[in-house]
């Protein structure tokens, strides 16, 4: 399967393969990601052995739970691991973040690594009203929005019942591609497809645009993308 969003992520920086996971948490004691550099070490080398050749380190922002992360904050932090990371593992890493969109949203936001995507992510279950307005204020700031995990939103896929008979209501999965909004989804999913089946119709129409793996720490439980696979796999 084809992520044409990696696929323009790779070429914005210059890289000579689409072996590119943008989604993940992995530097040690920044947000809820790695817990120390040893685990993060672990974790990226995993990464390699699997396929990927470079990462978007994406730590939540705007998130009460984490009030020291700014655009600032992760630049630094950023800066203060990427070289190590590449010396000793072979990853290149850039930096990027995972907005969470409840109003008021930070003044600077932080695109993935020097393109104008931006990840966003929302409440996983209640439906957020302020949904299109949030999108669109990002978007006339100059970016273009990725949606995060998009399989893990239960309100994107409301089930309807007629007779005896369960339907997903797609509606606003369309509105949202109407509105020129980029998915992402977590390599785990794709890896899970008989939990996921209401993904396969985007998935089958090329609605997903980005893989991530959305790691976070070793026994998380979350699979990490392996690339010789997904060069395999068809919906």
């Amino acid at each position: 399967m084809n992520f044409l969003g990696n696929n323009e992520l790779a070429e914005i920086h210059d890289i000579n393969n689409s072996y590119v996971d943008m989604h993940a948490h992995i530097l040690p004691g920044f947000d809820d990601g790695a817990h120390d550099l040893n685990e993060t070490l672990a974790i990226v080398r995993q990464m390699k052995e699997k396929g990927t050749e470079v990462l978007f380190w994406t730590p939540h922002i705007n998130l009460n739970a984490f009030p020291h992360i700014n655009s600032d904050s992760i630049h630094t932090y950023h800066e203060k691991y990427a070289d190590r990371l590449l010396q000793e593992t072979g990853i290149e890493l850039f930096s990027g973040s995972e907005l969470f969109c409840a109003p008021p949203l930070p003044e600077k936001l932080v695109p993935l690594g020097k393109s104008d995507f931006v990840l966003i992510e929302f409440p996983l279950d209640v439906y957020p009203r302020y949904l299109f307005d949030v999108i669109y204020n990002i978007q006339i700031s100059g970016y273009r929005v990725i949606l995060a995990h998009v399989e893990r939103y239960r309100w994107l896929f409301p089930r309807k019942k007629k007779f005896l008979t369960t339907t997903i209501d797609y509606s606003i999965i369309e509105a949202l591609k109407n509105k020129d909004v980029y998915f992402q989804v977590n390599y785990m999913t794709l890896a899970n497809m008989g939990e996921y089946k209401f993904m396969l119709p985007i998935l089958k129409e090329k609605k997903v645009e980005f893989l991530g793996s959305d790691k976070h720490w070793l026994t998380d439980g979350r699979s990490l993308i392996d690339f010789e696979k997904i060069s395999t796999m068809e919906f």
